[in-house]
């Protein structure tokens, strides 16, 4: 969750998450949320003030993920004071970030909205999302780390960062999960010499760099989730 939206939440949910916990349901609790059927995956959407009735399903699962759209965070938190200790049902609260000065704004607000319900600093993990490979994500997002060094409000570290790669952009237009991609056996190099057709050749061309694109996109997600669930 984040009080900002384009954070990255569903690209999160649906390419770091739930290929990392192959059997978690996945709610979205957005009013509005285009982007949530873009991913590949599928997801039960829900109204924040459905509150109630998502605790009561997810105690009942091992594995959940809640992707809270910026719309509905503020009733998201009300239903969460409202249900005293429902917290303690969601065993980590992601706030993905950007480089935006609103974003890096909103961040901190966020993280604070969260302790001031009395949900632990050690549960609340920073995602700093779309970073340049030479970025570095204590120079980039100061306020936030000042945050967890002076506040001692929520967990930062440099690992939980997602680089830029332009294969999520991709997937989208292929409606495609990263896992589907990374799990396909097609040989596109034999393909594309088998081709005769020029747009099967252009198709070839543009799977055998997304499944490279891919192999270096899920490397650093193994990463940041290592880093978020330590």
């Amino acid at each position: 969750m984040n009080f900002s939206g384009n954070v990255g939440k569903t690209t999160i949910a649906a390419h770091l998450l739930k290929p990392r916990m192959p059997n978690a349901r996945i709610y979205s609790v957005e009013s509005i949320n285009a982007g949530a059927d873009a991913s590949g995956v599928e997801v039960e959407k829900l109204r924040g003030k459905k509150f109630g009735s998502m605790i009561d399903a997810i105690m009942l699962l091992d594995d959940a993920v809640i992707d809270v759209g910026a719309s509905n965070v503020e009733d998201f938190m009300k239903m969460m004071q409202q249900y005293d200790g429902s917290h303690e049902e969601i065993d980590i609260f992601v706030v993905p970030t950007v480089k935006e000065k609103k974003v890096q704004a909103d961040t901190v607000n966020t993280v604070r909205a969260l302790r001031a319900l009395n949900i632990p600093a050690k549960k609340i993990r920073i995602v700093f999302n779309k970073l340049d490979v030479e970025e570095s994500p204590s120079e980039e997002f100061p306020s936030i780390y000042g945050l967890a060094s002076g506040e001692n409000a929520c967990i930062v570290s440099d690992a939980a960062t997602i680089r830029m790669n332009e294969v999520f952009e991709r997937l989208k237009s292929h409606g495609k999960a990263l896992g589907d991609l990374l799990e396909d056996p097609t040989d596109y190099r034999q393909k594309l010499r088998e081709a005769t057709e020029q747009a099967e050749k252009e198709h070839c061309v543009q799977m055998v760099a997304l499944k490279r694109l891919s192999v270096t996109a899920n490397e650093n997600l193994d990463q940041v989730f290592k880093a978020i669930t330590k």
